[in-house]
């Protein structure tokens, strides 16, 4: 059998990654000290691909509404905040008259196919009030994590490339670069982070499909080994990744 990932293994990789990525302390930080000031008195937020709401939650005391927008419903099942409404739906097929003046899009654009970048930040630019900011999050190609996944594909993408298709939009931006990461108490969760952010990130169902039982075999080995050289002096485990944040003033 392949290394697919069982539910349960599923559940553990985005428990992990909800609970030790450092990327809300991060946007928390850079939205409180940098865009907070500029914004009007009760400000609106939109998070675009919002998750388990982490972000949204540590944000809400600074903001007049808030509304999420996430297509699997059991990312956000368990964040309720009187001040939100959450959507069942992507970018694409929201439809709203309103405007806001921070959207949040962070870590969604490897799930946009690059062909279609420059219409979706169009779109995302759209529901910016004048006078706001868009906030993208995505990993740069830096760090730990861009390494383990550069062993196994050449063919990512990473912040880097978004700056550059906003740049070729003639659009201005600052990136901040940032550093986040995530933790595990095991190897067993450790293996099972690392082969969701490989199998996940770096192949497609169809090349997986495709790999004989040798290459399997060879694939969970690098992955395993990826996964021990996690390990911290203390016998916890620590994948640390870099991370621009990219702001986009409207």
């Amino acid at each position: 059998m392949g290394i697919t990932m069982s539910p349960q293994e599923y559940a553990t990789a985005f428990r992990l990654l909800a609970a030790s990525a450092r990327h809300p302390q991060n946007i928390h930080q850079i939205v409180t000290e940098r865009l907070l000031p500029k914004l009007p008195v009760r400000p609106t937020l939109l998070d675009v691909g919002a998750g388990a709401g982490t972000v949204a939650e540590r944000l809400a005391p600074y903001f007049d509404s808030l509304t999420l927008l996430e297509p699997n419903p059991e990312q956000s099942a368990r964040f309720h905040h009187e001040k939100a409404k959450v959507l069942p739906v992507s970018l694409e097929r929201y439809e709203s008259q309103e405007r806001y003046d921070l959207i949040i899009c962070s870590h969604v654009m490897y799930h946009v196919p690059v062909s279609e970048w420059s219409g979706f930040i169009d779109r995302l630019l759209g529901f910016v009030r004048p006078g706001g900011t868009c906030l993208m999050v995505m990993a740069a190609a830096r760090g730990p994590t861009h390494a383990m996944c550069r062993e196994f594909s050449d063919t990512l993408y990473f912040s880097e490339h978004v700056v550059a298709e906003v740049q070729r939009k003639q659009l201005p931006q600052e990136t901040l670069a940032t550093m986040s990461g995530f933790a595990a108490n095991t190897a067993e969760e450790m293996e099972t982070l690392c082969r969701f952010l490989v199998l996940e990130g770096c192949f497609t169902a169809e090349q997986l499909a495709d790999m004989s039982p040798d290459a399997w075999s060879k694939l969970d080995a690098r992955i395993r080994a990826h996964a021990e050289r996690c390990r911290q002096p203390d016998g916890t485990y620590r994948l640390e990744q870099d991370e621009d944040v990219i702001l986009i003033p409207r």
